[in-house]
C-alpha cells in the first residue's frame, strides 16, 4: 500500500511539471506593426497576421493591403505593414482630331482644290480612376469615355476632271456621296451636287418618275430625321423641308404627284428607332389620307416594314420579318401572299425582303426565308393565283427587282450557306424560271460585298443596271457585258434613276 502510495504521489507531481513545459514552449514574440506614418511593437502569442491585427483593434478597409498576407504565421521580430488604399475617379475633358477628307471632283481642273468644309475638332469626356496607397498616386486608368462633341472632318475637293470618260446616260440619276445628294443628267461628266450640308442619312432618297424632284431625309434637331424635297433641273435651288419628321420610308406615286410615307420615333435604345407601321399619302399641297393607322406590327414590328407602291398606283406590296402581301391603296385592306419562317439574327436588326413590282403590277418578285434556312428567290401573283420559287439559294442579300418586262435582275450568293458575309455575283432570269446567266462581274474578277450589292438600280428603259463597286458608280450594258465607271469619288452610294 505504501508503494502504491508513492507512484500516485508521483504522477500527481508530473502534472504541473507538463505545464511548466507547455506554457514556455508557447511564449510571446514581438511584432511590429507600422500603418497611418506611425510604427507599434506588440507583444503577442497569436498565430497568425489577421489575430495580430484583431488583437491591436486595427481597423481595414476594403481596398487595404496587408504584408505579409492575412493567413502568414506569425514570426518573432516580424513587420507588419498596413498599406491604406483609396480610390477615385477623376473626369477630364480631352480634344479629339477631325478626320482629313479628299475627295476626286470632276468639275475642277486636277492640280486644283477647294476647301469647302473646314475641321473642327471635338471633345471627349474621359473618366479615370485613380488608385492611392498611403496617399501617394501609384495607378490610374481610363474606365469610361463618353464624345461630348463630335469632331467635323475637314473636306477638300480635288480637281480630277477628265480623269474619266464623259459616258453618255438615258435620264436622271441621282445618288448620295459623301452625306450630300447629286445629280447626273444626259452623260455622266455633267454632275454637281443639290445639297452640300453634308446630312443626309439615306433612309429616304427617291427620284420624282420624271426625273425633276428628290425627295430625301436629313438628320436635324431632335426627331428620327425630316423629309426634304429639292429640284434635280433648277441650278442653285435651295431644298425645302416637307414639314414630316421621324420617317422611315417615303416613296412618291407612279404619276409623281403625291408622296407616300411611313413613320418612326426615335429612341435612345438600338436600333435607335420604333417603327409606327403606319402608312399615309400626301398631296404637295398639304393633303393628307391614312392609308394604315399606326399599330404594334407583327413579329419584330419595332423594326417596321418595307413597302413598294404598284407602277398602276393601285396597290402597295408591303413585306415584314415573317410575310409578304399588298395593301389596297383606296381602302387599306391587306392581303397576305406568302408567309415564311422569320430569320433570327440573335442581334439587334431584322431582315426584313425587298420588294419590286412588275412593270405591268401583276407580279411581285421578293426574297424569303425557309424553313431549311435557305433564302429562296419567289414569283408571285397579286392575285394569290401564283406562288413559284424561281431560285432556290440565292441568299439573305440577294435583293432581286424586275429589270424589264419579263427579265429579273438578282444576286447570287457564292456560298448560299454563308451568304450574309459572302461576295455576290449578278444573274438575270426570265419570269418563267428560264434564260437564267451571270452578267456581273466580268470573268476573273471578284463579286460584290454586301454594301455594292443591294443599292443597284435599273434604267427606265431597261437594259442597264448602274451597280456601286468599291464606293463608285458603275454602268453595266446587260446586252453587250460592257460596264464603265461613273464617278471617281469613292463615296457614291444609293443611285436612282429615273427617264
Amino acid at each position: 500500500m505504501e508503494e502504491r502510495g508513492r507512484a500516485v504521489r508521483s504522477r500527481v507531481a508530473f502534472v504541473p511539471l507538463l505545464m511548466v513545459l507547455l506554457v514556455a514552449c508557447s511564449h510571446s514574440k514581438g511584432v511590429t506593426i507600422r500603418m497611418d506614418g506611425r510604427s507599434q511593437t506588440v507583444e503577442t502569442e497569436a498565430e497568425t497576421v489577421r489575430q495580430v491585427l484583431s488583437e491591436a483593434e486595427v481597423a481595414l478597409g476594403d481596398l487595404d493591403r496587408v504584408e505579409p498576407d492575412l493567413w502568414e504565421s506569425v514570426q518573432e521580430g516580424m513587420e507588419i505593414r498596413v498599406i491604406r488604399v483609396q480610390e477615385e475617379t477623376e473626369v477630364e475633358v480631352q480634344k479629339t482630331p477631325f478626320e482629313r477628307r479628299a475627295i476626286k471632283d470632276e468639275a475642277l481642273e486636277v492640280g486644283e482644290s477647294r476647301l469647302v468644309q473646314e475641321g473642327v475638332e471635338g471633345e471627349e469626356e474621359v473618366v479615370w480612376l485613380l488608385t492611392y496607397e498611403d496617399g501617394e498616386e501609384v495607378a490610374r486608368k481610363v474606365v469610361a469615355r463618353r464624345v461630348v462633341v463630335e469632331p467635323v472632318p475637314e473636306v477638300e475637293l480635288v480637281g480630277a476632271k477628265g480623269l474619266l470618260p464623259s459616258i453618255p446616260l438615258s435620264g436622271t440619276i441621282a445618288y448620295i456621296s459623301y452625306g450630300n445628294a447629286w445629280v447626273m443628267r444626259h452623260e455622266s461628266g455633267q454632275k454637281r451636287p443639290l445639297t452640300v450640308s453634308g446630312d443626309l442619312d439615306g433612309r429616304v432618297f427617291a427620284l420624282s418618275p420624271d426625273g425633276t424632284r428628290l425627295l430625301f431625309t436629313r438628320t436635324i434637331g431632335s426627331a428620327l430625321n425630316s423629309l426634304w424635297m429639292v429640284s434635280t433641273v433648277v441650278v442653285g435651288d435651295e431644298p425645302q423641308p416637307l414639314g414630316i419628321e421621324g420617317v422611315r420610308y417615303a416613296e412618291w406615286s407612279p404619276d409623281g404627284d403625291k408622296i407616300a410615307y411611313s413613320t418612326a420615333e426615335k429612341t435612345e435604345g438600338a436600333p435607335g428607332w420604333k417603327a409606327r407601321n403606319d402608312l399615309w399619302i400626301a398631296s404637295l399641297e398639304d393633303e393628307e389620307e391614312e392609308v394604315l393607322p399606326p399599330s404594334s406590327g407583327g413579329i419584330y414590328g419595332w423594326w417596321g416594314m418595307n413597302f413598294a407602291w404598284s407602277p398602276d398606283g393601285s396597290l402597295f406590296a408591303y413585306a415584314d420579318a415573317d410575310e409578304v402581301g399588298v395593301i389596297d391603296a383606296s381602302s387599306g385592306e391587306r392581303t397576305t401572299l406568302l408567309s415564311f419562317a422569320p430569320y433570327y439574327t440573335y442581334a439587334e436588326w431584322v431582315w426584313v425582303p425587298t420588294l419590286s413590282w412588275s412593270p405591268d403590277s401583276l407580279f411581285l418578285v421578293t426574297t424569303t426565308h425557309s424553313d431549311e434556312g435557305t433564302f429562296d428567290l419567289w414569283v408571285l401573283s397579286v392575285d394569290g393565283k401564283v406562288k413559284v420559287r424561281l431560285v432556290p439559294q440565292v441568299g439573305i442579300w440577294s435583293s432581286p427587282r424586275w429589270s424589264s418586262g419579263d427579265s429579273i435582275l438578282f444576286g447570287q450568293a457564292e456560298s448560299p450557306d454563308r451568304s450574309q458575309e459572302t461576295r455576290y455575283f449578278l444573274y438575270t432570269v426570265d419570269r418563267d424560271g428560264s434564260n437564267e446567266e451571270k452578267v456581273f462581274p466580268p470573268r476573273g474578277e471578284e463579286g460584290l460585298v454586301v454594301e455594292e450589292l443591294v443599292p443597284w438600280v435599273g434604267s427606265p428603259g431597261g437594259g442597264e443596271v448602274i451597280v456601286v463597286k468599291e464606293g463608285n458608280l458603275h454602268l453595266l450594258d446587260l446586252e453587250n457585258r460592257s460596264w464603265n465607271q461613273l464617278t471617281i469619288d469613292g463615296g457614291a452610294s444609293q443611285p436612282r434613276w429615273a427617264r
